[in-house]
Parts: structure tokens; C-alpha cells; sequence
């Protein structure tokens, strides 16, 4: 069969399962065919093909038929220019997300690109990507500077600190073994580790879970039936996580240390007050793509 018949055919069963049907499509093709770019599937649309190739596409399409997502089905999520290993231990990294990194990376630049020495800690790691990102940037900045950070990532998931381990290679390659870069395991701030580390951090970054335990049967199938209810729920109201943190940062975080949080998109102005009434001054929001305060950032006042 025919690539352009494969995209026609194909697209239109999943037609009312996924609301990008076409894409689905061509991304699996894409992916098995090893297309790194849109122009050489459209080059390809008259070849046929082969055998082996239809049998993987095909359990990928049967995959995603019951709503399995797309990142999962190939391994592998685009975020701020790298590609991620993904898969069911993870939340996927969204778009919305690149806001939060993009602020941190801005932040690092603009008041510590003369320090001595940088401490940022991601909590709630999950996959990697807000903190090897991050990392990535220093690294592609400079190796002198990259060499004067370090990166702490913290999950209570073994099976999310197992895919931060795969994409630390993947994204930093050889800098991983550099040993300034540390993922642990704990449940937010409990391991015996963090007796070590107060008042070490200039910067806590964290997209914790926030969606409010009702709230989350409501959600798409490949959201709520896929990826994992320990990374997408914050509690009855969704601010467990929030306040916990912002708690418990104050322990960690420096005199005027930075804690940026990834927002649910009704739920800044709580994380603000909450912040407010905890040390936090010169509290500031950023905006997603749909208009919704997506960032938060507080500067801790001890």
C-alpha cells in the first residue's frame, strides 16, 4: 500500500478517537520510517510500504485506537528542542511547560551568570525535561559555567527516576557523568538527604501535580486512562503539592532563593496568596498561549 493511501485510510479510523487523526498518522510513519522532517514524508507519499514496516505501523495505529498517546506509542516527546524518552512512569511534557524553563533559563542568565556557584533543584522531576533543559542551556552556554551549577531532581516514582537516568544521557550525553547533576528519590523533601542541604539552593523549580482528584475522571481518555494518576493529582482542591512545597522550600532555598512553579490554570492567584503569607516577595505570573497565568515566582525573604 501507499504511503498517501496509509495517511487517507488510516487517518479517517481515527477520525472521533483522536482529536489529531492525520498527524497520529503521519507521525507513526514518520517515526518508523525514520523521517526527520515533513518534507521527506510528503517526497515519500507515492512509495510503497513494505511489509514489516505496515505490521509496526499497524500495532502502533491498533495502540492508539484505544487512545494510548502518541508520545507513548513512539517513546519520545519534542521539548525545547530535544527529544525526550518517554513512556507511562511520566507525565508527557507540554508545551505550556517550555514557559516555565524558558523563565528559569532567562532568570539564571540575567542575575547568575556571575555566581560562583548555582544550586537548582527540580521537584517533582518526573521525566527530566524543566531540569535537563535547564542544564542543557548552561552546558550550550558555557562548560565553565555548566561545571559551577548543580542540578538536583527529586521523585517519589523509581519508574519516573528511571527515565530522568535515560534522558540524562540522551540530552547531555557525556556531561552526565560529570557528577553535578543528581536525581533522588523521595517523597518531596523527606529523604535523609536533604538534612544536607539547607540553604543550598538559589533556585527550586517545580511542576507538581495539580489537578483536583474530581476533576481528573473528567479528563481525555489518553490523559486519565494513560499517564500516571501519582503525577496528575494534587488532592481535593488541587493545592496539596503547592503548599507542601512552599512550606518546605523555605528550609532549602537561600535568602532571596527563587521558586518557580508550573500552575494549573485557575490556581495562581491561590499559589500567590499562599506564597505571600509564607516569605515569598515579589511574587510575578507568566502567561500561557490560552491567556492563563501558567508561571508563578516567588523570591523567598528570610
Amino acid at each position: 500500500m501507499k504511503i498517501s493511501e496509509i495517511i487517507s485510510i488510516y487517518s479517517e479510523k481515527l477520525t472521533g478517537i483522536s482529536p489529531t487523526p492525520r498527524l497520529d498518522v503521519e507521525v507513526f510513519i514518520s517515526h518508523i520510517l525514520k523521517f526527520d522532517d515533513k518534507i521527506k514524508l510528503i517526497l515519500s507519499h507515492d512509495n510503497e510500504m513494505s511489509d514489516n514496516d505496515f505490521l509496526e505501523f499497524e500495532n502502533m495505529f491498533n495502540k492508539r485506537l484505544k487512545s494510548v498517546p502518541v508520545a507513548y506509542i513512539i517513546n519520545n516527546k519534542e521539548f525545547m528542542g530535544h527529544d525526550f524518552y518517554v513512556d507511562e512512569n511520566v507525565l508527557i511534557p507540554r508545551p505550556d511547560t517550555e514557559i516555565i524553563v524558558e523563565d528559569v533559563i532567562d532568570t539564571i542568565f540575567d542575575k547568575y551568570n556571575n555566581a560562583e556557584e548555582l544550586n537548582v533543584m527540580d521537584m517533582c522531576v518526573g521525566s527530566g525535561a524543566i531540569l535537563l533543559s535547564i542544564a542543557s542551556s548552561m552546558s550550550d552556554y558555557s562548560s565553565d559555567f555548566f561545571n559551577r551549577c548543580k542540578f538536583v531532581g527529586v521523585d517519589i516514582s523509581k519508574g519516573a527516576l528511571n527515565v530522568s537516568n535515560i534522558n540524562l544521557e540522551r540530552i547531555l550525553g557525556n556531561i552526565s557523568s560529570y557528577g553535578n547533576i543528581q536525581l533522588l528519590e523521595s517523597d518531596l523533601f523527606k529523604s535523609p538527604e536533604f538534612d544536607n542541604m539547607h540553604d543550598m539552593f538559589d533556585i527550586i523549580v517545580s511542576n507538581p501535580p495539580y489537578i483536583p482528584e474530581a476533576d481528573i475522571r473528567t479528563l481525555s481518555p489518553d490523559v486519565k486512562d494513560y499517564e500516571p494518576i501519582l503525577a496528575l493529582s494534587g488532592g481535593n482542591d488541587g493545592m496539596n503539592f503547592y503548599k507542601e512545597i512552599i512550606l518546605e522550600s523555605s528550609k532549602y532555598l537561600k535568602n532571596n532563593g527563587l521558586l518557580f512553579f508550573e500552575s494549573g490554570h485557575d490556581q495562581a492567584d491561590e499559589i500567590k496568596s499562599f506564597m505571600k503569607t509564607n516569605g515569598f516577595v515579589d511574587i510575578y505570573f507568566k502567561k500561557d498561549l490560552q491567556g492563563f497565568n501558567r508561571l508563578v515566582c516567588g523570591k523567598l525573604r528570610k
